[in-house]
């Protein structure tokens, strides 16, 4: 399974509206799992990748999927503070305007997702007890 440049912008439009659905919801603080089915949707485009940092990054969300599953918040948050950090660095790198749709390029899509991850993140460390 891979992505194109083409499908990739629309790929994370549509994941960061449903990030901020999940996380607007008031009850993420309190179950995360929502996330899981996230992480199953990207898992499989991120560890075919011949990308280091995408299998990385695949590794790092199986690894989250396991703590959300298990409960384990505080590395939870930790991780997703982690990798909206690696998203907004990531996009800082990117300027193409990939396809012809009204939403916001790659590099926009990336910095829109690191910054839901980080306010995720900081939801959940809120919240651990």
């Amino acid at each position: 399974m891979a992505l194109t440049s083409a499908t990739l912008n629309d790929e994370l439009y549509q994941t960061n509206l449903s990030l901020g659905d999940l996380f607007n919801n008031h009850t993420f603080a309190h179950d995360p799992s929502g996330l899981i089915p996230l992480i199953d949707h990207w898992a499989p485009y991120l560890q075919n990748s011949s990308s280091s940092v995408t299998t990385t990054a695949a590794a790092a969300l199986n690894q989250l999927r396991e703590y959300v599953q298990t409960g384990d918040r505080a590395n939870t948050s930790a991780l997703l503070q982690q990798l909206g950090e690696q998203a907004s660095k990531s996009a800082s790198n990117v300027h193409d305007w990939v396809g012809n749709h009204g939403h916001n390029g790659i590099g926009d899509q990336l910095r829109h997702l690191g910054q839901l991850l980080i306010m995720a993140s900081g939801n959940l460390r809120n919240y651990v007890r």
